[in-house]
């Protein structure tokens, strides 16, 4: 059993490390003119970024490996650099941080190693068992590691034997509740969400030259002939490009949605999400239809679980199959859904359930296995890389408010109103990107702040 932190979380450390000194390297140079007013903050600003980048690039650098075999453990981490035999080891707790630990950070399961009596590890002990409060090591969060938790309490337990406890919170759905896996299962959730955003981009780059670009270039060639002329084709190409940006939304967002949605069978009714208010569709109602790939624009190769009816459109309920490569979902979860759809009174219901009984005889019959060597990045290095993307988008999408106040200085002393009205639709936007530059550049920080809290935690 070889317990390594993913590639991706250690080359992201390393990137946001070396910003950070680089940028404090930077304000200590340009100290050298600052007035004294802004030499304390500057001072400060270079100290941060001095030991959150160092400790960053530290932990990036440093060998992160345990190895778990019949013998014993092999430990090499910044906390602990040592090997063990299992006489020396009392147990191996697998267990939820206190409760004042981390009062506004997030936590997950974590490893606590207690020695044996009388064996020294050579560092400090700063932990307490939850079993007994002998004093423990924390070897490594959960979340900080390639290991699905299922797998790793299994394979752990094996290893271990008796001296391996499980005492990290289950999420215990309803008694009369079937959970569905969440699907797809890493590492293909990661290669769609790939998928997924350059998909996103070529719809924007197409959005931008063949829509906005076209359209604002219509309405400054109709004005410089005729200002009139220049309202009409402005107010058109307002219409055009709010559908059109309607259209490209819901294409690259309505499969992003469905995603990471959980869901469970509660009796009759599909439940749509964990929270206690979560929607409930009910599967006997006439109202549920499985979709063939291609029936909905947008989700790629996907069967579909869709709610259909006569006062509205069709709405995508769960994925059954992967949109990037077709993949069905697992063969427990449509048979679960087809033993409830079977029992409908509705046709309708029954149809749809005779559909997912033929899927399922072509679905796998458990979730797909990663492959050798594929690993699902850490939690909190994936959500910094999200919101580094989100903070691209922000920077991406300023040209589009400057392409639109080019038009509009283009015109703006030619027309009395299509200029003006240009320049104030810019305004506008420009208001709004403002608000999600902020909100980007926030969910930024705070991912940020996340990794440097559990750094220095």
């Amino acid at each position: 059993m070889k317990v390594r932190q993913p590639y991706f979380d250690r080359l992201v450390l390393l990137l946001f490390g070396m910003l950070l000194l680089t940028g404090a390297v930077g304000i200590a140079y340009a100290m050298l003119d600052v007035a004294w007013v802004g030499l304390f903050l500057s001072a400060a600003a270079v100290a941060f970024g001095l030991a959150t980048g160092g400790r960053l690039v530290r932990d990036a650098v440093l060998p992160f490996r345990v190895d778990v075999d019949p013998q014993g453990l092999s430990v090499r981490t910044s906390k602990l650099n040592r090997q063990l035999r299992w006489d020396e080891v009392d147990a191996v707790v697998l267990a939820d941080p206190p409760a004042t630990a981390g009062r506004h950070l997030l936590r997950g399961p974590r490893l606590l190693l207690v020695p044996a009596a009388g064996v020294s590890l050579g560092v400090p002990l700063p932990e307490k068992s939850p079993v007994d409060g002998r004093p423990a090591i924390e070897l490594f969060e959960l979340a900080e590691v390639a290991y699905d938790e299922d797998e790793f309490t299994r394979d752990l337990a094996v290893l271990a034997g008796e001296r391996f406890q499980q005492l990290s919170r289950q999420l215990v759905p309803p008694a009369d509740g079937v959970p569905l896996r969440r699907f797809p299962d890493q590492p293909e959730r990661a290669r769609l969400n790939r998928w997924l955003d350059r998909r996103r981009a070529v719809l924007f780059v197409g959005w931008y030259l063949v829509v906005l670009v076209p359209a604002l270039v219509l309405v400054v060639v109709a004005t410089q002939r005729n200002e009139l002329l220049g309202a009409i084709v402005l107010v058109v190409s307002l219409v055009v490009v709010g559908i059109v940006t309607t259209v490209v939304r819901r294409l690259t967002e309505s499969c992003r949605d469905l995603i990471d949605t959980e869901a469970m069978i509660d009796g009759a009714d599909l439940v749509i999400g964990s929270a206690p208010a979560s929607p409930r569709i009910s599967l006997l109602s006439g109202i549920v239809t499985v979709l063939r790939p291609g029936q909905l624009n947008g989700f790629g190769d996907a069967w579909l679980l869709a709610r259909s009816t006569d006062e509205e459109p069709l709405v995508p309920l769960l994925l059954l199959g992967d949109p990037r490569t077709g993949l069905l979902r697992d063969r427990d979860d449509l048979r679960a859904l087809e033993a409830v759809l079977r029992r409908s009174a509705d046709e309708r219901d029954r149809a749809a359930g005779r559909q997912l009984d033929e899927l399922a005889a072509r679905a796998p019959s458990s979730p797909t296995v990663p492959p050798a060597g594929a690993r699902p990045a850490r939690a909190h290095a994936t959500a910094l890389w999200q919101a580094s993307k989100g903070v691209g988008r922000a920077v991406v999408l300023l040209g589009v408010v400057v392409t639109v106040v080019i038009a509009g200085g283009w015109v703006v002393e030619e027309a009395a109103f299509v200029g003006p009205a240009l320049i104030v639709t810019a305004v506008g936007m420009l208001g709004v990107w403002i608000v999600y530059a902020v909100y980007r550049v926030l969910v930024f920080g705070a991912a940020l702040l996340t990794i440097v809290a559990r750094v220095f935690r």
